[in-house]
């Protein structure tokens, strides 16, 4: 039984083409990667736009994520001194 593969794209639905494949070893295992485009430049430009601007919105919460866990460690420990000066 043959398996076949679709990857449309995400804005226009083209089947992407694929612009590089390489392997990585992890630990005992071989990752093949697959990078692929829109065959469309102009519609490939707009989604690397909306990757970007997603990626940035993700950083910018795990940034004030980690942002409150350090002012709580910090407020904590700080808390934890003070307890033992007394």
């Amino acid at each position: 039984m043959n398996t076949i593969y679709k990857n449309p794209c995400v804005r226009c639905g083209k089947e992407r083409i694929v612009l590089k494949t390489w392997e990585e070893k992890i630990g005992e295992s071989i990752i093949i990667n697959t990078k692929t485009i829109c065959p469309d430049p102009e519609c490939q430009r707009l989604v690397n736009k909306d990757n970007k601007k997603q990626k940035d919105k993700y950083t910018a919460l795990k940034l004030r994520s980690n942002q409150r866990i350090k002012e709580r460690n910090d407020l904590r420990n700080l808390g934890k001194a003070i307890k033992k000066k007394n």
